[in-house]
């Protein structure tokens, strides 16, 4: 009966993606480390990662919207990406294993907007709560940073790619469980162009992408970073899944009061609060420090995020909004996050902890742009 319940089984696969996220966050920079590749090349390998969400996304979101199932395209993507998360002990040449690490994200990262796009149709006619069924990620999220990072420290990083697989064949099954809800196979093509350059959908995705980005140097080296400074990987497993206890909390409740203020005023508040992060991060040098500071996490990626998705929610046509999700995914999280880790190693190896300043500037240009350029009226 549990697998029926139709929010539980689109839980299921938010649980089974954030499986794979939990390794990969917090372990896997450490991982290319004991490979042998340096400051530079982990952030150009992290970087080429998600720069492929500005192709593969678009790509395999218009294959869903344009026949009408948007579980077919996932089903071979999460199949392959477990093949090839599965081979990355297998080879030690540097080169080799740069591009199968890129290749495996490029299979993988379609896979959220994909999930995000069907959950929010599945919403329009079962009527259930999108932050109650995602919460789920978040909590697979924080089990599996810590566990795994437990996991890692005992047993060593060889465990990184492995558990990555396990997570990514969960998800295969996931996919499977899904219920299949189709939508009308677009009549009239809504194309990328049309969609850019609405006044309103393109300043709010370079509003995301600017506050997205400052998490850059955050992603690509904060495990580093406090591993450099003794802090051992159970505890920084504990550090990443402390950020996401507080975002599980937002996803909660966002729905009470989401309709209080627009997008927008959520941007900027946001922005505001990332500037505030990154600020603290540069005189972070203690653990309890460092786990007050994690608490902001919820507001400087979730609240980002639950705005972006309560616009193209609201705001974008029905008939694209799998075309819309792989936008934000590709030019939010995908464009603009890729250039800031790309920056990133050289700005960590010159400046270490200082870099989060560079952080804190990224936010404050999305809070100008929320502020300058996005109206809060619809267009559409």
């Amino acid at each position: 009966m549990l697998f029926k319940n139709i929010p539980t089984r689109f839980s299921l696969v938010y649980f089974s993606i954030f499986m794979v996220i939990g390794i990969n966050a917090p372990f896997f920079p450490l991982w290319l480390s004991s490979k042998g590749f340096d400051e530079r090349y982990i952030a150009i390998i992290l970087a080429t990662s998600v720069l492929t969400k500005l192709f593969a996304n678009p790509f395999f979101a218009g294959l869903g919207d344009k026949y009408g199932n948007r579980k077919i395209p996932m089903l071979y993507l999460s199949f392959i990406a477990s093949i090839i998360l599965f081979s990355l002990n297998i080879f030690n040449s540097l080169y080799l294993l740069a591009f199968m690490a890129i290749i495996s994200w490029a299979l993988f990262a379609p896979l959220m907007p994909l999930t995000e796009s069907l959950t929010t149709t599945a919403i329009k006619k079962y009527n259930f709560d999108y932050g109650n069924t995602r919460l789920w990620g978040s909590v697979s999220f924080i089990i599996f940073a810590f566990f795994g990072g437990i996991i890692i420290e005992n047993y060593g990083l060889r465990y990184v790619p492995l558990l990555m697989t396990i997570g990514a064949i969960c998800l295969f099954i996931s996919i499977v469980l899904m219920p299949s809800i189709k939508s009308l196979p677009a009549r009239k093509k809504v194309s990328t162009y049309a969609l850019l350059k609405n006044r309103n959908f393109f300043p709010f995705l370079l509003a995301c992408g600017s506050i997205q980005s400052s998490h850059g140097l955050y992603y690509g080296f904060s495990t580093i970073y406090w591993k450099s400074i003794g802090i051992s990987e159970t505890i920084i497993g504990a550090l990443w899944a402390e950020g996401v206890v507080f975002e599980i909390i937002l996803l909660a409740y966002f729905y009470k009061f989401r309709h209080y203020t627009s997008p927008k005023f959520y941007l900027v508040i946001a922005g505001s609060l990332a500037i505030v992060r990154w600020s603290l991060m540069v005189y972070a040098d203690n653990i309890l420090f460092i786990a007050i500071i994690q608490t902001l996490h919820a507001f400087t990626f979730g609240l980002t995020h639950l705005a972006a998705i309560y616009f193209i929610s609201q705001v974008m046509p029905t008939r694209s909004q799998a075309k819309c999700q792989a936008l934000y995914s590709a030019i939010s999280m995908g464009a603009f996050l890729a250039v800031s880790i790309a920056f990133s190693g050289d700005i960590y190896k010159l400046f270490y902890n200082q870099s989060f300043f560079f952080s804190s500037f990224l936010a404050f240009i999305g809070i100008v742009i929320s502020l300058r350029f996005i109206k809060t009226k619809k267009v559409f």
